[in-house]
């Protein structure tokens, strides 16, 4: 089931495009979307962004009993689902081809992960996480399976013979998978009533594309899989072709992914600090995190904060305190000394403070105004995204963040 079909529009503007050779984004037909690889605190973390499309990568192992026919072998499972609600959106077709690529390639030496033959195993899972899809989700996939297998480690352990031994990283350094060769897939979109091939395709090209050709090569140019989907009928030429593309595309992937595990190691092994995926999250959406040391102001805490006034009134019954432009407000229990502290470092500012446990709190910084609760009673702007609400079973409000 298709959840968000093309309309006739976009299908008749993708196609008149491609006829003419032109992308809707304005890359040319081999170029790829700006891709960046970012790693978390543990190993084998990873997020992968690809122009618009996002996946997340866990790597995490357990001690596991063998199968019977491979009883000298590890366990590798990738699972790939749409963060959110996997429902919504079936992956099956991902997890299928991705498990294919990555077994049958066999680019993971399993027998290094035996623990005792035919007793216990390490099992690896790759668990995938599509944050976001906007064309090319499998090769996004791909790349993010890859640097986080690469970036992964494994608790060092020891066989006595009656029992196993697992160390932790604080006794023995983990230990990272033994690879054999780095395959990743790349992905085409095929127009073929125009002759037109496109490298990376975005969602739209994706879905009204005739053929979707996979190739997955490693960095030896060495060809570990093909995937076809589509109508389309595909000449040697033409596979030639692609092949050709993919095998120096992916050598390009797994440089780029070396050099960014390269330099997370040398950040964990020198004296800065690992700071995770919690920045590029933040720096993504807009966030800024910058809480006082002291307590924690709910409201513009200095006059670089400007907020624009609205137009829209709301009509009340009772008063309001009125928060101005470069008015800082926070909660506080009873502790009006660390308030009047930092009343001295900010001269500039009134200071507006919310105790809810006392209404007989009191200052002697006549600039600073303790209130137990806002009173509606006024008309009065909504300042900003600062509201002050009205509460139906009660005659108090409440100030809250948008």
């Amino acid at each position: 089931m298709n959840l968000n079909p093309v309309s006739d529009c976009e299908k008749l503007f993708i196609l008149e495009a491609a006829s003419q050779k032109i992308r809707l984004d304005g890359r040319k037909r081999d170029e790829y979307r700006p891709l960046k690889i970012e790693f978390g605190l543990d190993w084998g973390n990873c997020l992968v962004t690809l122009g618009c499309t996002r996946v997340f990568a866990q790597v995490s192992c357990e001690i596991y009993q063998p199968n019977n026919s491979r009883p000298n072998e590890g366990v590798l499972q990738i699972s790939a689902e749409l963060a959110g609600d996997d429902k919504l959106n079936d992956l099956t077709k991902i997890n299928q081809v991705l498990e294919r690529f990555y077994k049958d390639s066999k680019c993971i030496d399993l027998e290094a992960l035996c623990i005792i033959a035919e007793e216990k195993v390490w099992k690896i899972k790759v668990d995938l996480s599509v944050l976001n899809m906007d064309g090319n989700t499998l090769g996004c996939c791909s790349i993010a399976t890859l640097a986080a297998l690469m970036h992964f480690r494994h608790p060092d352990v020891m066989s006595t013979g009656e029992k196993v031994i697992v160390y932790s990283s604080s006794e023995r350094d983990p230990i990272p998978l033994s690879l054999h060769h780095h395959p990743v897939i790349v992905n085409f979109a095929i127009f073929e009533k125009y002759d037109f091939i496109i490298l990376d395709p975005s969602l739209l090209e994706d879905k009204v594309c005739d053929n979707k050709l996979s190739i997955c090569f490693n960095n030896h140019r060495e060809m570990c899989g093909v995937d076809i989907e589509g109508c389309a009928s595909l000449s040697q030429d033409l596979l030639m072709n692609c092949s050709n593309q993919a095998a120096s595309m992916a050598i390009k992937l797994v440089d780029k992914i070396k050099s960014a595990i390269k330099i997370d190691i040398e950040n964990r092994s020198s004296s800065k600090s690992v700071k995770g995926l919690e920045p590029a999250v933040s720096e993504d959406n807009g966030l800024k995190l910058c809480l006082s040391d002291k307590f924690n102001f709910i409201g513009p805490s200095n006059r670089e904060n400007k907020i624009e006034e609205t137009d829209e009134k709301m009509d009340v019954d009772q008063e309001v305190v009125k928060i101005t432009d470069g008015t800082a407000f926070t909660t506080s229990h009873n502790n009006l000394q660390q308030i009047k502290d930092v009343k001295q470092n900010k001269q500039n500012d009134d200071l507006i403070v919310i105790d809810p446990e006392s209404s007989e709190s009191s200052s002697s910084d006549e600039s600073v105004e303790v209130v137990s609760h806002y009173k509606l009673d006024d008309i009065r702007p909504v300042i900003g995204k600062y509201v002050v609400s009205d509460d139906e079973n009660s005659d108090t409000g409440t100030i809250i963040l948008d």
